[in-house]
């Protein structure tokens, strides 16, 4: 995670130059065009659990959503960005010792709606840079946790639904909403983009555990 925070850092760094170096040289920055589009996006979600003996089940999975902004300034390329988006995240593990074993996977889905505010840096006329930050809130629709025991006799299996407090007790249920701040850039080639991003939760998804997710995604403007 700190090597995906150093590239974050450098290449908002590097945005801050160009829009430090726009000013500086009378170039252009005066585009207020919005716009909407879709976006897909590879997610890595790392889960922090703060409780002794814990292993963080770090998540791989996937974002597809829909952006549309507004500008918000008269003389300044400043946009205000929303949008919803569709997450799904995994995450398997095995163990095994002296012929049994034991699998888990951890399966969630959710629904995102940013909340950001944008500078548009034009680079020239077929390329933009696009700084961001801002808030977002998730609705988590979907948590479950499944255990698989084998052995040389046959295997069970269960799931749970982390929403149930009857299931996983009180400190194991997860909350239904998240709220937190996010980072991130979008460099825009024509219609098509590419950028990176990260996002770290306010509140605790459950009792001592919170989330961070870094974002590297691909859209299309129309």
């Amino acid at each position: 995670m700190k090597k995906f925070k150093c590239l974050l850092t450098a290449m908002l760094l590097a945005c801050s130059s160009a829009s430090f170096a726009q000013f500086t040289n009378g170039g252009s920055s005066s585009d207020r065009t919005p716009w909407k589009g879709v976006r897909f996006s590879y997610d890595r979600t790392f889960v922090n659990q703060d409780w002794e003996g814990s292993e963080d089940p770090d998540m791989n999975g996937f974002n597809i959503g829909y952006v549309h902004s507004f500008s918000i300034a008269k003389k300044l390329p400043f946009f205000f960005e929303t949008g919803l988006g569709l997450g799904f995240a995994r995450y398997s593990d095995s163990y095994s010792y002296d012929g049994e074993s034991l699998d888990e996977k951890l399966t969630t889905l959710g629904l995102t709606v940013p909340l950001n505010v944008v500078y548009k840096i034009n680079i020239n006329d077929k390329l933009a840079l696009k700084p961001y930050t801002g808030f977002y809130l998730r609705v988590n629709l979907m948590a479950k946790n499944k255990w698989e025991y084998s052995d040389e006799d046959g295997s069970v299996d269960e799931t749970y639904n982390l929403f149930d407090e009857d299931e996983v007790g009180k400190d194991g249920k997860w909350n239904r909403c998240q709220f937190g701040w996010q980072i991130g850039a979008t460099l825009d080639i024509n219609r098509f983009n590419v950028g990176i991003g990260y996002a770290l939760d306010f509140n605790e998804i459950a009792d001592k555990t919170k989330c961070g997710i870094f974002s590297a995604r691909v859209g299309y403007n129309f």
